[in-house]
């Protein structure tokens, strides 16, 4: 069974709330980067679905919904760094 916390190993489970460990600063930038690679990636695959299917398509429609919800992940981690940042400069 392999545990979080090197990279490379694979979480087998949901963590609990004692299992949690901080975000390392090099993990934030490669999850950064992986997010900028989906956002690419999501952008290409609805201009194919418009291409394909039409605007109002259900393909596009969900590959909208699939942008917004990865556009509310980003947010949502940068909220959650707000608190440090604070704390940091108070």
């Amino acid at each position: 069974m392999l545990r979080a916390g090197r990279p490379g190993d694979i979480i087998d489970a949901m963590p609990t709330s004692t299992d949690l460990t901080p975000l390392t600063n090099e993990r934030a930038v490669h999850l950064r980067r992986d997010l900028t690679l989906v956002e690419e990636r999501l952008q290409d695959i609805a201009i194919l679905m418009r291409v394909c299917y039409g605007e109002d398509s259900q393909a596009v429609i969900r590959a909208d919904e699939t942008a917004a919800a990865l556009e509310r992940l980003k947010w949502e981690l940068e909220r959650a760094k707000l608190p440090k940042r604070a704390a940091a400069s108070g």
